[in-house]
């Protein structure tokens, strides 16, 4: 009499088990899933998704997030955020294209400087969080108005062309088939994810996600690598502003917009936790990737630019509702 009450509750506890591991698999695997079998729908919707042209341009679309995305990935981590990342590439591309085509800066030098202001911009948003201890949404929401203004300003809203034969060649470059710009993407995302899964530095980054206070006491130099992972972050991006001015071959004041829904997309459907201490550079990667297909399919359905927008929207939505599940459930990294 007693046996089948038992056993009733002993299957009754059992299904929920399996059901939230299951759940968890979902959440862990499911990226690498979902990127193949978009790219199998695609393949039957349209024939020229799988031409080597096609995914070519994908590439090439979707190196510069990548390279700003791979930055994105420690900021997030250690549970901060960037959204001034499209306005620091345009006021690179702004100041170093200026000083090259009315200044005659050398074009070598024009590129460094286009590093050296997406360093600053990093180092500015990083001790403002660092040190100030100012909220990261808000320090760079404000620069992120901030560098915008400044590039209508010193481009009067005019766009500029002509530029010299180091972004020429950049843009047209390759090694075989495969586009310069794609080789420096990879190359950053190699280097990321050694930085971040084999070194001390990247031990540091997930702890401080986890929980700033026990690292503290552990004896990580909390404000410290901060400003480290914020500067890294708009180092990246100064690397990000020289791709694109290359694959543009032209300065816009409009550049850059969008590009920090883009990569934090990009960084959240791959996995790294909103709620911090969780996430990797290869997740990151399938997430640009993943977003760099969407794009692409929109635009070979000849889908209306607005309904772009409305797309990209509901894409993040989906990443936070799963970002949020994966703290609902727990999800070992």
């Amino acid at each position: 009499m007693s046996e089948e009450p038992t056993t009733q509750a002993a299957g009754s506890r059992k299904n929920p088990q399996v059901f939230t591991g299951l759940l968890r698999g979902v959440l862990q695997y499911g990226i690498y899933v979902a990127f193949i079998a978009l790219c199998i729908i695609l393949s039957v919707i349209s024939k020229n998704f799988l031409t080597i042209a096609n995914i070519t341009n994908v590439l090439l679309q979707s190196s510069v997030i990548g390279v700003i995305a791979v930055g994105m990935t420690f900021v997030i981590i250690t549970r901060g955020i960037d959204v001034s990342v499209g306005s620091v590439v345009a006021i690179g591309s702004a100041i170093g294209v200026a000083l090259m085509l009315f200044n005659g800066l050398d074009q070598y030098l024009g590129i460094i400087v286009m590093l050296a202001v997406g360093l600053v911009a990093g180092v500015l948003n990083g001790f403002s969080v660092a040190k100030l201890r100012m909220p990261a949404f808000i320090v760079t929401l404000a620069t992120m108005q901030i560098f915008r203004g400044l590039t209508l300003a010193i481009s009067r809203g005019r766009s500029w062309y002509d530029l010299p034969e180091a972004y020429l060649a950049l843009s047209v470059g390759s090694i075989g088939p495969v586009p310069a710009l794609v080789i420096i993407s990879a190359f950053i995302f190699v280097l990321g994810h050694i930085l971040l899964a084999k070194t001390t530095f990247g031990q540091k980054v997930y702890a401080i996600g986890g929980n700033p206070e026990a690292a503290r006491v552990s004896g990580v130099r909390v404000e410290r690598t901060l400003l480290q992972v914020f500067s890294l972050a708009g180092g990246l991006t100064g690397i990000a502003a020289v791709m694109l001015t290359a694959r543009l071959t032209s300065f816009w004041p409009t550049m850059g917009t969008g590009f920090e829904f883009d990569s934090i997309a990009s960084v959240v459907i791959g996995g790294t936790s909103l709620s911090g201490g969780i996430g990797s550079i290869g997740g990151t990667a399938v997430g640009v990737l993943i977003m760099g297909v969407i794009n692409n399919a929109l635009n070979l359905m000849n889908v209306s630019a607005f309904y772009q927008q409305v797309a990209k929207g509901g894409i993040i939505f989906v990443a936070v509702l799963i970002d949020t599940l994966k703290v609902v459930y727990g999800r070992k990294r």
